[in-house]
C-alpha cells in the first residue's frame, strides 16, 4: 500500500526546497518515492525545480485541487501507482491549497486499498508568518491547524523571535508536532518515523481570490533584478504576494523567489525557458509582457 504525504504551506513558504530535501532522504533509504505538485499558474516552476535536482515529477496545473482537480488528483495518483509502484507519494498541493474532501478522495475509488494517508506536513514560513498570517489567515489556519507536523523554515532568515512563532503555532493547533531547527538526515528520521494521533478534519472553505500572471522575461542585469525587487516592494505590480521563476541574469540561469520582503536568488541547475510567475490580487499589468518591468 502506497503511503500518501500531504505536503502544504502556504505560498513561498519553502516546500519544493523541502520536497527536494525528503525525496532524496528517501532514496538514500532505499524507499521509492514519487512526486506530484499541484502548481497554482501558468509556469510549473516547481515541477522543473525538482526535475532539476533529478527527480521524475508529475504536474498538475491548474489551480487548487478542492475547487476543480479533485478527481484529477485521484486519476494523477493512481496513473503514478501504476506507472512506478512507489513505496510513499509525496503531494505538493499549491501555495492556496484548502483541505476539503482530501480524505474522501483518498477513501474513495480508485485510490480506496492502494494508499493510506500518511502525515499532513505543513511548512510555515519563518520570515513572513505575522504579516501573511495578518493578511491571508483564513488559508494558513487551515494548513496550520489540519498539520500533524509543523515545520518552521528560513530560521537563518528569521526577524520575529522563533519562541514567539511557535507560541502562536502551538495555540492554533496544540496537537501538532513543531520543528524549529535546520532539517538535517535525523530530523527526517524523526518526521517520516512519526504517528500522529490527531486527524484532519479539513473543514473549511476558501474566501479569498487569487489572480496569477506568468510573462516571458528577456535577459536581465543584476540592476534590472533589484528594480523588479525594489517596485514589488511598492506594490506597482498591484497587491502581489509572490514573484517567482527562472531568469537569464548577466548570462546565467537564477532561480528567484519573492514573498512579500522575503528575497531569494539561487543559480538554477539545468534547462529552462525564462518567466516570472506573480501571484496575489488586483494584479495591474497585461498578461502578455510588463513594460519596462
Amino acid at each position: 500500500m502506497t503511503e500518501l504525504i500531504v505536503l502544504s504551506g502556504f505560498l513561498g513558504a519553502g516546500k519544493t526546497t523541502f520536497a527536494n530535501k525528503i525525496l532524496g532522504y528517501y532514496m538514500a533509504k532505499g524507499v521509492k518515492p514519487a512526486y506530484i505538485v499541484n502548481e497554482f499558474g501558468q509556469e510549473v516552476l516547481d515541477r522543473k525545480t525538482i526535475e532539476a535536482a533529478g527527480f521524475t515529477a508529475v504536474e498538475m496545473p491548474g489551480g487548487c485541487i478542492c475547487c476543480n482537480l479533485k478527481d484529477d488528483v485521484a486519476s494523477a495518483i493512481q496513473e503514478v501507482m501504476d506507472t512506478f509502484s512507489p513505496d510513499v507519494i509525496v503531494f505538493e498541493p499549491s501555495g492556496i491549497f484548502i483541505f476539503d474532501n482530501f480524505i474522501e478522495m483518498v477513501k474513495a475509488e480508485p485510490l480506496r486499498g492502494r494508499s493510506r494517508l500518511g502525515n499532513v506536513i505543513t511548512i510555515v514560513d519563518g520570515v513572513n508568518f505575522s504579516t501573511a498570517k495578518a493578511k491571508y489567515g483564513s488559508f494558513m489556519y487551515n494548513q496550520i491547524k489540519n498539520a500533524q507536523i509543523l515545520i518552521i523554515s528560513k530560521i537563518g532568515r528569521m526577524t520575529q523571535p522563533l519562541d514567539e512563532i511557535i507560541c502562536d503555532l502551538g495555540n492554533i493547533n496544540p496537537t501538532a508536532k513543531i520543528i524549529a531547527q535546520e532539517i538535517n538526515a535525523e530530523v527526517f528520521d524523526e518526521i517520516t518515523s512519526y504517528s500522529a494521533d490527531n486527524t484532519p478534519t479539513f473543514p473549511d472553505k476558501h474566501i479569498h481570490k487569487f489572480q496569477t500572471r506568468t510573462i516571458q522575461i528577456p535577459p536581465l542585469t543584476a540592476s534590472d533584478v533589484m528594480e523588479i525587487i525594489e517596485k514589488q516592494r511598492r506594490r506597482h505590480y498591484g497587491d502581489v504576494y509572490r514573484i517567482k521563476g527562472i531568469i537569464n541574469v548577466d548570462g546565467k540561469l537564477q532561480l528567484l523567489n519573492i514573498a512579500l520582503d522575503d528575497v531569494h536568488m539561487e543559480p538554477f541547475k539545468g534547462y529552462a525557458e525564462t518567466s516570472l510567475t506573480f501571484i496575489g490580487s488586483n494584479i495591474t499589468f497585461e498578461y502578455e509582457a510588463i513594460q519596462g518591468l
